[in-house]
């Protein structure tokens, strides 16, 4: 008997490990967009959930690649699973601290993130707006960086 005929014992790795969306965030998403999404693997390639008071766990939105946009999430706090994101804006997401996972990011739009203060990982992005980071005072590693706003920092 041909060995490839045979029933799998385990299932599929591919399937399985594809991460099914919380309640909580398919609810916020469906609220937003107007779609019900199952898995990250469904998501849009842009995505926009602005001034989300109840969104905090955006690790599910790895699966976004173009552009997201989470302006006025206050509740964010890890954005580490984002670093794939072409545009990632994160306006007056005041619960952010730490971007270092962010290099990968093309335009990265974090005015008014007022809990940011290193941004040395952020060398490679090419349009960065800084502005109204307050706690920002060395930009000494972002010399590679294309279009630099540093307004009100």
């Amino acid at each position: 008997m041909d060995p490839t005929l045979l029933p799998r014992k385990t299932p599929a790795k591919g399937l399985s490990a594809v991460p099914k969306l919380s309640d909580e965030l398919r609810e916020i998403i469906q609220r937003k967009t107007g779609v019900l999404y199952e898995t990250s693997m469904h998501l849009p390639r842009s995505l926009e959930i602005c001034y989300c008071s109840d969104l905090a766990d955006v690790s599910a939105l790895a699966g976004v690649t173009s552009t997201l946009n989470l302006t006025g999430c206050h509740r964010v706090r890890g954005v580490s699973s984002l670093g794939q994101v072409d545009h990632l804006i994160l306006r007056h997401c005041t619960g952010i601290i730490d971007v270092s996972t962010l290099g990968g990011v093309r335009v990265l739009l974090l005015h008014g993130c007022t809990g940011i203060s290193d941004v040395s990982a952020l060398g490679a992005v090419s349009w960065l707006d800084l502005s109204l980071c307050a706690l920002v005072t060395d930009v000494s590693a972002l010399g590679r960086v294309q279009t630099l706003n540093l307004t009100g920092c």
